[in-house]
């Protein structure tokens, strides 16, 4: 027993010097996109039938009509974490190869305050595009927003960055 408990220090003194590894939440990547390298999923909705809101431009108030589009068919929520935290605009480029890659068409994009007042407030807070609870809320000008399409295939990503980390939200929708 003696032995044992002198083992402990030591063994407590490996673990914590073993690096980090991300590991994801339950959850998976859409097929139609593969994430961004070292980011892991901090939370996920399984494909389902749902109504989303996708922004088809500056969202100004969250609860206005403009600037948006109201799609139907089997929708994919992941939040995506990155950390250390990464410029959006690396992030940002990344996925716009990998759409354009796929044949997927820019249907609306924008950069911090150019995305309008409440972009971040409809797609993370009202329930109309992320899930309620489910995306990493970062509120600030360093966010950018994507959304693209392929047919009936929609993309939408909302990337930001805070001091410790940076969060990817993506929904991916198969309209009907």
């Amino acid at each position: 027993m003696r032995h044992l408990l002198s083992a402990l220090p030591l063994a407590a003194m490996m673990v914590a010097a073993m690096p980090v590894v991300a590991q994801d939440r339950d959850g998976e990547d859409h097929p139609a996109l593969a994430r961004y390298p070292g980011s892991s999923i901090t939370g996920y909705r399984a494909p389902s039938l749902d109504e989303i809101v996708m922004p088809t431009g500056p969202i100004a108030k969250e609860d206005a009509e403009t600037n948006r589009r109201t799609l139907t068919g089997k929708v994919t929520h992941i939040d995506y974490q990155i950390s250390p935290a990464t410029a959006p605009l690396q992030i940002e480029r990344y996925f716009a190869g990998q759409l354009a890659a796929n044949k997927f068409e820019t249907v609306y994009s924008c950069v911090g305050p150019a995305c309008g007042h409440d972009m971040s407030a409809l797609i993370l807070n009202s329930g109309k595009v992320a899930p309620t609870g489910l995306a990493d809320g970062l509120f600030n000008d360093r966010n950018r927003v994507i959304v693209a399409r392929r047919g009936a295939l929609w993309v939408l990503l909302h990337i930001a960055e805070g001091p410790d980390r940076s969060v990817v939200y993506a929904a991916v929708v198969e309209a009907e």
